[in-house]
Order: C-alpha cells, then structure tokens, then sequence
C-alpha cells in the first residue's frame, strides 16, 4: 500500500505537524504518548510515514525526525541526540508502530480497524469499578498488542487483545522484583534519565538509597543460594540413604548362596 493509491492520504509534513503540537502539549504536562503513537501508526498506514534509511540526512529516517520533533517541541533546551538512551528507545517505539501501519496480512482497513478496538475496549475497562488498577497504560497497551501482531500471520481476536490492556502480572511481583524495579527507578533520576529526561537527583541521599537496595538484593540472593545449596545436600544425602537402605533390602531378601550385586 503507497501513498499515492490511498485518496486524501496525509503527508509527512502534516504527520510532522500533529506531532509537534503533541509535543508541546506533553511539555505543558499532557499524557500524549499514546497520541503520538497512534499519529505513527496512522502515518505508517496512509505510506505517509516509512523506515527508508537516511531519508532525511546520514542515519535520520521517518522515525528519527519525528522523535526529535517530538523531544524538542516537548523541551525546547533539550538537545537531541538520537544515541541517547530514553530518546533511541522513543524512536524504537516509533518504528515498531511504523512496521504495525505497514502490516499488510489484516486485510482491508487492518490493522487500523483493530487497534482503534484496542483502545476502544481498554477506556470501556477503565469504567468498570475495580478495573482501572488493574490495567496498562494505553502506550504500554499499544505497544504489547504491535510487538505481538507483527509476529502473527492473522488478525489478534478480541479475546487476546483484552489481555493487553492489563499490567502484565503486576500484582503477582515478588519482593526483590519490587526492590530492583525501585532501585532502577532511583538510577535513573540520579543520571538523569527518569521521567523522559526531564528529572535528576545526584544526591548523596538517593546514592545511599540505591546503595541500600543494592546491598539488599544482594543478601536476597546470598539467602536464596544458600538454601538452594541446603536443599541440594538434604536431598543428596536422602538420595544417599535411600540407596543403603534398598542395598540391605537387596540382600536381606535374596535366597541363601545368591550373587547380589551392591554396586
């Protein structure tokens, strides 16, 4: 599907646009990842937006261009840089959903036609008493449902797509999962990465709180190996004791003048 078969199909230029406006709203504290997500999609669907290297410079594609005008419209003093670590994973999510656009197995008005019920299903879950801590946010949504969908030969049915709306086991997490989700958080507002970028603490009290959770997740896993090596050798000596005990049997039970073999 090109650009040029599909009536009043939208420009880069015009996806470009939408973009940055979407920007400066996220920059004036707006949720509009979701938003700028689904503007790719749309693109990537109307052949407006594509992964053709170098398309706009050495290493700019669609997708480098528009996260940068997203990051740049968002934070004005931000300088992008496309190797650094929350702008490349904001161009990773902006590729996946090209190559979503351009799924071409869906058929007629696919996969627009699915994801539009993807997010459809997920506000109709968002009313439902009890349910809205239950769920994903919408760009983690959309995103899980595009990394599976791009792997199949056929359509996601509705009963699938309602498991992508939902935290993936978020209330099943252990303690050290609980503890090493803290610490990552903590290290990226020390370097500077937490909250796309825009918030840093190097202070010496966040170092000792990351210092903490690190000393803690070790002694977790000094703990976890030392009863694994407990089990280990309660269970080789059962092991051991078993086959004494099936040795005698052997030879208390075996006729008068027998062969028995003990080994």
């Amino acid at each position: 599907m090109t650009q040029s078969t599909i009536p009043n199909a939208m420009t880069f230029h015009e996806v470009e646009t939408d973009i940055i406006e979407l920007g400066k709203m996220a920059g004036q504290g707006k949720d509009t990842q979701i938003k700028a997500l689904l503007k790719v999609v749309n693109g990537a669907f109307h052949g407006s937006v594509d992964l053709q290297e170098n398309k706009h410079g050495t290493d700019i594609d669609d997708c480098t261009k528009l996260a940068g005008a997203y990051a740049q419209a968002q934070n004005s003093a931000v300088v992008f840089d496309a190797k650094a670590p929350n702008q490349r994973k904001l161009i990773s999510t902006f590729r996946t959903c090209t190559k979503l656009g351009q799924w071409p197995k869906g058929g007629n008005g696919e996969p627009l036609g699915t994801v539009n019920n993807l997010i459809t299903m997920r506000q109709k879950l968002r009313a439902i008493p009890g349910e809205i801590k239950k769920l994903d946010d919408a760009a983690n949504t959309l995103m899980r449902y595009a990394r599976a969908q791009l792997k199949r030969d056929q359509l996601i049915d509705d009963k699938e797509l309602k498991t992508f709306c939902y935290k993936k086991d978020g209330t099943l997490q252990t303690p050290e999962q609980i503890i090493e989700g803290c610490r990552k958080q903590l290290i990226g507002l020390k370097d500077g990465k937490a909250a796309s970028g825009t918030a840093q603490d190097a202070s010496q009290d966040v170092k000792d709180a990351i210092k903490s959770l690190t000393e803690r997740l070790k002694k977790i896993a000094d703990k976890r190996g030392a009863a694994k090596q407990a089990a280990f050798t309660v269970n080789a000596a059962a092991d051991i004791k078993a086959g004494e005990e099936l040795s005698m049997s052997a030879v208390t039970s075996a006729p008068v003048g027998s062969d028995v073999d003990l080994v």
